[in-house]
């Protein structure tokens, strides 16, 4: 499994995104029958979930504009929009958290 240092929400969506993109691209039979080769063996939903397993990282910065975008939305409600700042919030300490423990790392020291 594929690990990141983002919110459980955004990870949500960036997930939803590569199901999307899954949809999209597995559209092409030619695209299909390379990820088919490449994960041989496996059903359809299968193919899927390995899929967006091995893509929705690359689809977090996506998840993170599509969230920060509704904030500009007339028609999401207050609540919702607190909501999404809260979770854009938390986002960014895992993300400086992380930026943190790697700065004490030193090359050649556990």
């Amino acid at each position: 499994m594929t690990t990141a240092h983002v919110h459980i929400q955004i990870r949500e969506v960036a997930k939803g995104i590569a199901g999307d993109l899954y949809e999209k691209l597995m559209g092409d039979n030619q695209m299909f029958g390379q990820w088919k080769k490449q994960n041989p063996g496996c059903n359809a939903a299968e193919l899927e979930r390995r899929f967006i397993e091995k893509n929705w990282p690359k689809c977090i910065q996506y998840a993170r504009q599509a969230l920060a975008a509704l904030l500009r939305q007339p028609h999401i409600n207050e609540a919702t929009k607190l909501h999404i700042v809260d979770v854009l919030s938390k986002d960014q300490s895992l993300v400086r958290g992380r930026n943190v423990r790697r700065s004490f790392h030193r090359p050649g020291h556990a």
